[in-house]
């Protein structure tokens, strides 16, 4: 059950509270009985169907509300949104077991574990090996079950039985207790999705496989960086093979692979040679790749940490530029790049960068000028210990960086540092002051500004914004029980981030220390699930629940690199080893899988509302948006009681001081920018479709020239319901001739109206068809002509055109009756319908008026 605030309505079953949604309306709404019969009758929840009309069966009822908060029998403090993260232990306000009440308790755990009946008065929601990693609602360990197909009680024979389990949320919500946003008469803005990636992965080709020389720890993953080249995704990391889906292909190829940005198709003519693990790529402006790593051979030609490809996978000839570790390890490692300003930004362990028999003393984060590969001897934040990952403002005036250190130079600084781009490195002013959830480790591993933002995250579980401008503390997330953050990605309005768990995340916390899942009271706001990868919205800070891939990563060392390519698709790599696909398939994702973004583009809206008021029932109108697929929304005054996917629509219960408004919808979390406001004209049908007519059609007899007179006496014709005519499976009356008998051309028709008083209205518009053409006079005024020659036409004038009756229908003619052709009383309506030829297979006449004001 996938529970949101949106901007639409639903049609749920009365026994299960679905999706429910607000839309900016209510006078009139609220003269209506909300008993979910239809859109405009939409109730608040199931229990407000049964309040107003308890005889209503299960089925299906129309639900509109703005979100939804509290279920019943459990009962749940008020949530920023709804969550089924059970297991994360959300405080209940309330629970109760045949009528045995509890308090204080928590989702992960609630009721009493007392024996006999009380064995069944307990619910955990705990995953574990006891009972195969079941999610569900368990009963305590007195109560066995069996893994038997037959069997309704599932466990492996250690009691903890999770049980075929039905859940009813019961929300007691009315629509006369909800509130909607009024929606101003200019209409509802457009409204996009966030452009989150989707939870199944991408059809997989491709991967890669196997481990080097770093060995199988979780800071050798098979996959640690990525970076984009035009239309191709360079991958690096520690692996050793490039394989295809079905295994039936493997290639031995080291530490550093291409793959088709499009299809993740291997590049095969990409073969460059390594001799240890790559940790970090990046595209620089003139079209070749950077890579860091713990290398000290590329191709052949001795490198140590840092080098520069062409896209053939050659060295750079204009490039030899190295990092060199002239302390006491020795060890050389580039885990971090980026550029800004004509210069290359290294993060890592290292001491020096080195250029030929030019050196320059930078150590663990430097900086190299792209058109020369001299190191910049004036940039040396000294750092004391390793950097794990760097980013430079998109304003060039700072580099953040996560890593290991607690001093730069001799200013004592914390394991994220924000350090000037100006010579001499200096900490920023304001310095950063990270807040740690632990009081034990807090190394940080990933780092990203993101708009107004930068993201840092790291050990004990963190994932923590701050204000770009200030570096104040602004959005935290714990992942708990899970693992660190260890790879920080973002398109601009989502964030990515990448770690070892597999639980749990806790917003609005910021200690981990200081409890544990299950407990109540807790010091977070809303837990979600997470696996590998979580979401976060760049804006809110708050965390995406929708985005929840199910994967299988070597080691659970999960994911280490996040990259969202130009096309939108998300890459996230590490120890990944299979991924479930949209379909719910399983496939083997080699230490990488790829997500599709979700649609995050408004349909265009559609134009020219028009709304007709007759009685109590409004007929809205509009014509349709030019993007294909949607469906639209009509909304009286602030919500919505209308979803159809064709232009008009009838609103029952209406008035003529509501006001409406019709926007396109793609089904994705989309909408368009609604119409203006419109309101309602107040109309009568006068003449309605399906009239009784008078005809005449004979070819041997002509028609009485005063036909069309008012005093004429038509009581010798024939007469019937329209539709009139022959062919066409919606006649209502075939006025056809017998078969061997020669049709007429023409055929004619009689009928009329009356008006009390015609200025009580100010428009009159009639409606009819040209099949094949027709000729329309009211009072013996001619009003309409269509597919008729000018001038006098006789019983033998052929129609200009012969549509079927079909095409005739799905282009009605309207015109507006001059109100000096009207009068009090009786109005006289004829109409000729001439052929286009004698066996026309079809032809056809019906005709309506509507009066409005």
């Amino acid at each position: 059950m996938h529970l949101k605030t949106s901007l639409t309505a639903l049609v749920v079953s009365a026994t299960t509270v679905a999706s429910l949604a607000g839309v900016p309306s209510a006078a009139s709404a609220a003269q209506v009985v909300p008993d979910g019969s239809s859109a405009a009758s939409a109730a608040a929840s199931c229990w407000e169907v049964k309040q107003v009309a308890p005889s209503s069966p299960d089925g299906l009822y129309w639900l509109l509300t703005p979100q939804l908060r509290t279920p019943t029998q459990f009962s749940l403090r008020s949530l920023a949104s709804w969550s089924w993260a059970f297991g994360a232990g959300h405080p209940l306000t309330g629970s109760s077991f045949d009528g045995v009440r509890f308090s204080g308790q928590t989702t992960l755990d609630f009721g009493t574990n007392d024996g006999g009946r009380q064995n069944f008065r307990r619910v955990w929601t705990n995953e574990y090996s006891g009972n195969g990693w079941v999610r569900g609602f368990n009963y305590n360990s007195a109560v066995q079950g069996t893994t038997d197909a037959s069997s309704y009680l599932y466990s492996k024979g250690t009691g903890d039985a999770t049980p075929f389990t039905q859940v009813y949320l019961r929300p007691r919500l009315r629509q006369a207790d909800l509130s909607f946003a009024a929606v101003p008469d200019s209409g509802t803005a457009a409204v996009t999705a966030l452009p989150v990636a989707r939870s199944g992965s991408l059809a997989q080709p491709w991967g890669v496989t196997g481990t080097g020389a770093a060995g199988t720890g979780e800071l050798a993953t098979e996959v640690q960086a990525f970076a984009q080249i035009g239309n191709v995704m360079y991958v690096g990391g520690n692996f050793t093979t490039v394989r295809n889906q079905d295994g039936s292909q493997s290639v031995a190829q080291s530490y550093l692979a291409a793959f088709d940005v499009s299809t993740g198709a291997w590049i095969s003519s990409f073969r460059p040679t390594f001799d240890n693990q790559v940790r970090a790529l990046k595209a620089l402006p003139d079209g070749r790749l950077a890579v860091g790593g713990d290398f000290t051979s590329v191709n052949g030609q001795r490198r140590t940490g840092l080098a520069v490809l062409d896209t053939a996978g050659t060295l750079s000839p204009s490039w030899s530029t190295v990092v060199e570790n002239r302390g006491s390890s020795g060890k050389v490692s580039v885990r971090s790049l980026d550029v800004s300003d004509g210069r290359l930004y290294v993060g890592g362990s290292f001491t020096h960068l080195v250029k030929g028999t030019s050196s320059w003393f930078a150590r663990n984060a430097g900086r190299i000028t792209l058109s020369t590969g001299n190191g910049d001897g004036q940039w040396n934040p000294n750092l004391n210990g390793a950097v794990a990952s760097l980013d430079v403002d998109d304003d060039g005036s700072r580099v953040y960086l996560a890593g290991y250190m607690t001093a730069s130079g001799s200013t004592a600084v914390k394991n994220g540092v924000a350090i000037s781009t100006a010579a001499g490195a200096p900490v920023t002013d304001p310095a950063w002051n990270p807040t740690f959830s632990t009081s034990g480790a807090t190394y940080q591993q990933a780092v990203e500004q993101v708009g107004s933002k930068v993201w840092l995250g790291g050990s004990q579980h963190s994932m923590f914004s701050y204000d770009r401008s200030t570096l104040a503390l602004q959005d935290t997330s714990i992942t708990k029980s899970g693992g660190d953050l260890q790879a920080i990605g973002s398109n601009g309005r989502v964030v990515y981030g990448g770690c070892h768990c597999g639980d749990w995340v806790f917003e609005g916390t910021t200690s981990w220390d200081t409890w544990g899942v299950g407990q109540n009271p807790v010091p977070w706001r809303q837990a979600g699930k997470i696996s590998l990868l979580g979401a976060w919205d760049a804006a809110s800070g708050a965390f995406v629940s929708t985005f929840a891939p199910q994967w299988k990563s070597r080691g659970g060392y999960g994911v280490w690199a996040v990259e969202v390519a130009s096309d939108g698709t998300l890459w996230a790599g590490g120890s990944i080893q299979t991924s479930v696909r949209e379909n719910g398939s399983n496939q083997f994702s080699g230490g990488f899988a790829r997500f599709a973004q979700r649609p995050s583009t408004a349909p265009a809206a559609p134009s020219g509302p028009a709304v007709s008021l007759e009685g109590s029932t409004a007929t809205v109108s509009w014509s349709p948006s030019s993007t294909a697929g949607v469906r639209y929304e009509v909304l009286r005054d602030d919500r919505v009681v209308a979803v159809t996917s064709s232009t008009s629509v009838q609103v029952p219960g209406s008035d003529v001081d509501d006001r409406f408004f019709v926007r396109a919808s793609d089904g994705q979390g989309n909408w368009s920018a609604s119409t203006s406001v419109v309101r309602p004209t107040v109309s009568s049908t006068v003449l309605p479709a399906g009239a009784t007519w008078a005809y005449w059609f004979d070819d041997a007899n002509a028609v009485d020239p005063a036909w069309t007179s008012d005093g004429f006496d038509s009581s010798g014709w024939r007469r019937g319901a329209a539709p009139l005519g022959w062919g066409g499976s919606s006649i209502a009356t075939d006025v056809d001739v017998p078969a061997g008998t020669r049709r007429a051309v023409t055929a004619y028709y009689r009928t009329g109206f009356d008006l009390a008083d015609v200025d009580a209205f100010t428009r009159y518009v009639l409606t009819t068809r040209a099949d094949d053409g027709v000729l329309v006079r009211v009072n013996g005024v001619e009003v309409a002509r269509v597919n008729l020659p000018s001038g006098s036409l006789t019983s033998t004038t052929y129609a200009t055109s012969a549509p079927s009756t079909t095409a005739a229908t799905a282009s009605p003619v309207r015109v507006d009756l001059p109100s000096s052709a009207l009068r009090d009383g009786t109005n006289v309506v004829t109409a000729e319908v001439h052929s286009n030829y004698r066996s026309t297979p079809n032809a056809s006449l019906d005709a309506s008026v509507v009066a409005s004001r």
